[in-house]
């Protein structure tokens, strides 16, 4: 098991908070190295500050499995103070690039918009299946946070 670093996640980029009930769009990118993802993987997007909650998310990418039948997923959700799993799961089964010209994978469910916000949460992807044929190398996944406060 591997952990990656989103580029807000590793202190690369700052994003916008919001600082009322108001939705604040924030993008968080990571860029995949050499390596392939395997399954158990976690990918750390970004701390989610107490009092702020996820309204909505979508993840973009551009094909990250090339065989013919694509089989890399991830999960979204909480991760655990060490990072190494997620401890609370908001959605299963996520497949963003997933074809030739890319995918986006919008958000499935209300889990985390209705998610405790009374403490900083750290937001992370879990690899749940690793890809069939591994196309990741040098490309960007972004996540489309909508963040209410």
């Amino acid at each position: 098991m591997a952990k990656y670093l989103s580029e807000v996640y590793s202190g690369k980029r700052n994003i916008p908070q919001p600082d009322s009930a108001e939705i604040c769009a924030v993008p968080v990118d990571v860029v995949f190295g050499a390596t392939a993802l395997v399954a158990n993987d976690i990918i750390m997007l970004t701390d989610v500050p107490e009092g702020v909650s996820v309204a909505d998310y979508s993840i973009s990418a551009p094909q990250l499995d090339s065989h013919g039948t694509p089989t890399l997923a991830f999960s979204l959700g909480d991760a655990n103070a060490a990072g190494d799993d997620l401890t609370t799961v908001y959605e299963t089964g996520l497949i963003p690039g997933h074809t030739a010209s890319g995918s986006v994978v919008r958000c499935g469910n209300a889990l985390a918009s209705s998610a405790a916000t009374t403490s900083v949460r750290n937001l992370a992807l879990k690899v749940t299946t690793a890809a069939a044929t591994a196309a990741t190398s040098g490309k960007t996944l972004t996540v489309l946070l909508k963040l209410r406060g």
